[in-house]
């Protein structure tokens, strides 16, 4: 595993990247770690526009821009996830890939047997880097996340939610970590509004099961995102057109 890689480095603590965005404002968007998969799952998850993975490289372009037209943050939490089943959505992607090619190769000595007259055209395309190329997008946004600590005090949010059974967390406790999560941006963005941070803070997640429907979400979501006037994003397209309006 290369070394470059968010989830080998050292993450800053909040206050720091706190730091790092004031001395260079613009929007921020927060991913969790289904967020960050979305782009890889593009291909074969019928749901997914060929949008959202067009916006991932664009944002790979707004990150590396001098100055920055937008932040893209996440917790240490969030890329432990990441490292974990980064494996695992590859494997998804290269199965998908290798059933379209059986069904294209199939399909194509058909077409050749009937359709004789006719020059039948291959898929090198697909044969070549695709899946490759599709992780690379991948790779690009999460080298350019900013990755910080979350603070003790998260945790302890993060756990009175569970056993209020506030969204995220529902009728299971087994949702600690995405509670977790969530209070760290909320905890992030609430120390930038204290600083006079006036650009838009994105929450970014597909799990609406647990968060809600956004724009708003559930009750206990919508409040939150009240008092740290934060919006919340079903895809990583969506929160990007939220941070370029002007």
């Amino acid at each position: 595993m290369s070394p470059s890689r968010p989830e080998d480095l050292v993450p800053s603590s909040v206050g720091e990247l706190v730091i790092s965005i004031l001395a260079q404002p613009a929007p921020l968007l927060f991913l969790d770690t289904a967020a960050i998969f979305d782009v890889a799952r593009v291909p074969y998850r019928q749901a997914l526009r060929v949008d959202l993975l067009e916006s991932a490289m664009d944002l790979v372009e707004d990150l590396v821009a001098h100055p920055k037209r937008v932040w893209v943050a996440c917790s240490a939490n969030v890329m432990h996830e990441f490292a974990s089943n980064r494996d695992s959505i590859a494997l998804e992607l290269q199965k998908y890939i290798a059933e379209l090619q059986n069904s294209f190769s199939k399909s194509a000595q058909i077409a050749r047997l009937i359709l004789p007259d006719r020059r039948i055209a291959s898929f090198e395309w697909l044969e070549a880097d695709f899946k490759d190329r599709i992780l690379g997008v991948l790779e690009r946004l999460t080298a350019s996340i900013a990755v910080f600590r979350g603070s003790p005090d998260c945790m302890v949010r993060a756990r009175n939610r569970v056993w209020e059974r506030r969204a995220p967390s529902g009728n299971s406790r087994q949702q600690f970590k995405d509670c977790e999560i969530f209070e760290e941006f909320l905890d992030l963005v609430a120390q930038l509004r204290a600083l006079r941070f006036d650009q838009a803070a994105v929450f970014v997640t597909p799990n609406s099961d647990d968060y809600g429907p956004p724009p708003k979400g559930y009750d206990p979501i919508a409040s939150d995102l009240v008092s740290v006037k934060g919006q919340y994003a079903g895809n990583i397209s969506w929160a990007r057109s939220i941070a370029t309006q002007k």
